[in-house]
């Protein structure tokens, strides 16, 4: 099978500025850039601890790097939500009826459960890292075609008998070290159950089929049994006024592909908001429309069905006052910025499409049951004002060693107040099973001299390559062996 995506390793990226402890040269990551990405493949890297700014990825290198950057991701279909969010829905529903603007429209919201507002325009992770621009030589993508086909038929014997080889039925979604954490199956046999359990079973069984998951399913199967129902974050959401109702404003939320017609007739709208936050709430040049592109559209990722990279518009009338950046993935939501129009700051906005995107991962759950989560790009806890991605319940950070996930609770938040740096996973005899060994290794694809071959090829002829090996390691051995990485 022709391989899906097509990477370039650029290694080590050292010693640059740092956007949240302002040093100047305390940044470290290992970097690539993505010329085409699988969304599977993409979901691998993110659950090993990378991230893309525009088709440039890169990984924190965390026991040096300045700030150690932990993947965070939430459980949508568990979401809990605090009273500081349901303020937020209500105080943006509340402006939609009357139009009118709260007393306390500058001050930030409080609660117990921490502070919201005071990060709105950190969403993004785009300080983290330093994007290097594209490779000045881009290779030869008719070849990377044309060397593959002719490989997969090369391979076709020598390979057949292996479930990773080049000529593999269907790559794998979701590499081996993380299956088990997007399963849900616990394995244990369940004793005979009564007829009134059996009842539940069979209407819990009709609703799942219609597509209802998650709190909107408990929520009905408690309704069901004449139980007091607390309110769903689609409920606090639907209390928007109706297109049948007066109201002063209409919210409409489009969501729309970065590789379409549409997106490019309102592209002169979007690039006009995004300079004019930048200018606002970072006090920063914008850049060119093409540096635009190159940061926020431009994506390395395959759009297919419901998966690939989008723009989440939000329209209020006429106006377009914000604009979230999100790649759906096969076990997630993932969001990779948000902007808006400063005007509007009052509206906690930031925090009203976090709910947005939260409701969109349960939304696509129902068309693609193993999306369950949403991802909010890096938590920083050496970091006050980033770490209110802890805000959203139950969240878990992926340990930089193993790539498991843990909870954030207060036994995690204590090891890092401790340490800025955490293995996280206690079982010090865990490993990460996604380690490539030395036939891994041998396996990973090469783009060479216009050939498409085994680095075990490349072994023989010119010996070892420091920078594949190193590659394999960071991507792990399901990613080295399906993605094709361009080497000289």
């Amino acid at each position: 099978m022709m391989p899906s995506s097509l990477v370039e390793f650029y290694g080590k990226h050292s010693n640059y500025a740092c956007g949240y402890c302002s040093q100047k040269s305390s940044c470290h990551s290992d970097g690539m850039w993505a010329h085409r990405l699988s969304c599977e493949d993409y979901q691998d890297l993110i659950d090993r601890g990378w991230r893309r700014s525009g088709c440039y990825c890169y990984k924190p290198i965390m026991n040096v790097t300045c700030c150690p950057a932990y993947t965070i991701k939430c459980n949508a279909l568990n979401f809990q939500m605090n009273k500081s969010h349901k303020k937020v829905i209500k105080r943006l529903n509340k402006f939609l009826r009357d139009g009118l603007k709260e007393e306390h429209e500058n001050q930030a919201v409080q609660s117990t459960e921490g502070s919201l507002d005071t990060t709105e325009h950190d969403r993004g992770d785009s300080e983290i890292v330093e994007a290097p621009r594209a490779p000045s030589k881009q290779p030869d993508l008719q070849c990377f075609q044309e060397a593959s086909v002719a490989q997969r038929a090369q391979d076709a014997s020598s390979f057949a008998d292996q479930p990773d080889g080049l000529c593999s039925s269907k790559p794998k979604s979701g590499s081996t070290s993380n299956v088990s954490n997007h399963s849900s199956g616990s394995g244990v046999t369940n004793p005979p159950k009564k007829a009134k359990l059996l009842r539940i079973e069979r209407k819990r069984e009709k609703l799942q089929k219609k597509g209802v998951s998650g709190d909107e399913l408990e929520r009905l199967m408690k309704e069901s049994k004449g139980q007091n129902v607390a309110k769903s974050l689609e409920d606090f959401l639907s209390e928007a006024p109706r297109d049948d109702e007066p109201a002063a404003h209409r919210l409409k939320i489009e969501t729309i592909s970065t590789s379409g017609k549409k997106f490019q007739e309102n592209l002169a709208t979007s690039f006009a908001l995004f300079a004019k936050y930048q200018t606002a709430i970072h006090n920063d040049r914008p850049g060119s429309i093409s540096d635009y592109l190159e940061f926020l559209v431009n994506s390395p990722l395959k759009t297919g069905g419901v998966m690939g990279s989008f723009h989440q518009q939000y329209w209020l009338d006429d106006r377009l006052i914000a604009v979230g950046v999100i790649d759906v993935l096969p076990y997630c939501v993932s969001a990779v910025y948000f902007f808006y129009d400063p005007e509007f700051h009052f509206l906690s906005l930031g925090t009203y499409a976090s709910m947005r995107e939260v409701a969109f991962a349960r939304t696509l759950n129902r068309q693609l049951p193993s999306l369950t989560n949403y991802y909010m790009g890096f938590y920083i806890h050496s970091c006050p004002k980033m770490r209110y991605k802890g805000n959203l319940h139950p969240s878990y950070l992926l340990c930089p060693e193993v790539y498991s996930w843990h909870s954030l609770d207060a036994t995690v938040k204590s090891k890092l107040d401790a340490s800025k740096y955490s293995r996280l996973n206690n079982d010090p005899k865990a490993q990460d099973t996604n380690k490539p060994t030395e036939q891994d290794l041998s396996d990973v694809i090469l783009l060479q001299n216009r050939k498409c071959l085994r680095y075990s090829q490349c072994l023989q002829a010119n010996g070892p390559i420091v920078e594949v090996e190193a590659y394999a390691r960071l991507v792990g051995k399901q990613c080295a062996k399906r993605m094709l990485l361009v080497v000289a």
